[in-house]
């Protein structure tokens, strides 16, 4: 009898304490790894949409460039020279400016450029069809904050965007077009803020003219795209791209003209 005793009197309480202290480290364990796993996971997540989203922004803006200077007439410039009086396609041209707040810092670059649409007249800039086009980098106050936000322009009757013109009205979304400017929101800043857009230049090969040829401007740009996460949870959820982008349609002028900005009718 007193052996049966002994044998089911159960855990001591010393017995008890070392066995919920082991449970206790090896939960916590288990606990950690998870809360590591569930974070890695969404800081993963975060990347991802953050990249997605600067990946669509450089394919919209890689795609406008590629199409700057295209002229339905094409065929007129076929063999201009300057022993036959050359003909220059109004919409060659394309101002670049890598600092447009004049800060010293080329992190928030303009783009002014044209090209033809279809319908209207072929070869001539009709701003009433919004063939003048242009995209920057501003920094706007957004829910209280200031967010780097691209911005699309679109030429309209009588309206020529600038690098300079007014801001949409970001109180509401989609944020209101400014109508007098031609500028629109084009990134969205509740969920990204672009923190550089940069434009390089560098690449451009200039041909000078002379009296038996044609001056020459064949353009390759330099895009950096930088972004930050708004809606992650510390705000450091950070990533760039950058691409080159070769402008199919060659400037045939000077090249100090190549860099103006485009007008129209």
């Amino acid at each position: 009898m007193s052996t049966y005793q002994r044998q089911s009197r159960g855990f001591s309480l010393v017995e008890l304490m070392i066995s919920l202290a082991i449970g206790l480290i090896v939960v916590s364990a288990v606990l950690a790894f998870t809360l590591s796993s569930l974070t890695a996971n969404s800081e993963y997540v975060q990347s991802t949409r953050l990249s997605q989203e600067l990946r669509n922004s450089m394919d919209f803006i890689s795609r406008e460039l590629r199409r700057a200077g295209y002229d339905e007439n094409m065929n007129r410039y076929t063999a201009a020279s300057t022993l036959n009086a050359l003909v220059i396609s109004p919409f060659a041209r394309i101002f670049v400016d890598d600092d447009a707040d004049g800060d010293g810092t080329a992190n928030d670059g303009c783009v002014i450029y044209a090209y033809d649409r279809t319908g209207g007249t072929s070869g001539t800039v009709e701003r009433a069809r919004g063939e003048i086009r242009a995209l920057r980098l501003a920094f706007r106050e957004v829910d209280g904050q200031t967010v780097g936000v691209l911005e699309i322009g679109e030429s309209a009757s009588g309206l020529t965007p600038t690098c300079a013109g007014g801001a949409p009205t970001y109180t509401n979304y989609p944020a209101t077009c400014n109508t007098a400017s031609g500028w629109c929101a084009l990134s969205d800043p509740r969920v990204i803020n672009i923190t550089n857009f940069s434009l390089d230049t560098s690449g451009y090969i200039v041909q000078a003219g002379t009296a038996t040829s044609t001056p020459m401007t064949i353009r390759e740009i330099g895009i950096g795209l930088d972004g930050q996460l708004r809606q992650s949870a510390d705000g450091t959820v950070t990533r760039g791209i950058s691409s080159r982008v070769r402008v199919r349609a060659d400037c045939l002028e000077a090249s100090a003209n190549c860099a103006l900005a485009p007008t129209g009718t």
